[in-house]
């Protein structure tokens, strides 16, 4: 059993994975990203002590519907165990999995590489924004569905 620190959930997502996903936003960011587009989930101290197992079983309970589990904050490589928890986890149900973190992926280990499908990586910079996917330019996808970087 694992205890993750979290903001919240997005039942019925459609904007950050292929088709219809669970979002699970993790709360707390050491990265402070000037123009985070989620800065109320920066601190430590918001949302709450939640259990894996519970968040699974919540997963479970509707997994017919998804097509995958989003992770994103927040940070969640700022809780890593708890990540690897859920992201095996998810993976054994069979849904695909998508990390959006704030991290260069060449930082990223390979524990937690090895259980994405798709990664969206780097750090938000303003002054790059998009407008669209990915939110700045810098930042790369990792779409190891069709094992290649774009």
């Amino acid at each position: 059993m694992a205890t993750v620190r979290i903001a919240g959930f997005n039942d019925l997502n459609t904007s950050d994975a292929d088709g219809i996903a669970f979002s699970i936003f993790f709360q707390g960011c050491r990265r402070r990203c000037l123009g985070c587009h989620n800065p109320e989930l920066q601190s430590f101290d918001g949302g709450e002590e939640t259990d894996t197992d519970e968040i699974i079983q919540r997963i479970r309970a509707n997994q017919r519907f998804y097509d995958a589990v989003v992770f994103v904050g927040g940070e969640p490589m700022d809780q890593p165990d708890a990540l690897k928890v859920l992201l095996a986890s998810v993976k054994s149900i069979g849904l695909s999995t998508w990390l959006y973190t704030g991290h260069n992926i060449f930082s990223i280990s390979d524990d937690i590489i090895d259980l994405c499908d798709v990664i969206i990586a780097g750090e938000y910079r303003q002054e790059l924004h998009t407008g669209g996917f990915p939110a700045s330019s810098n930042q790369i996808i990792v779409d190891r569905r069709k094992e290649k970087v774009a």
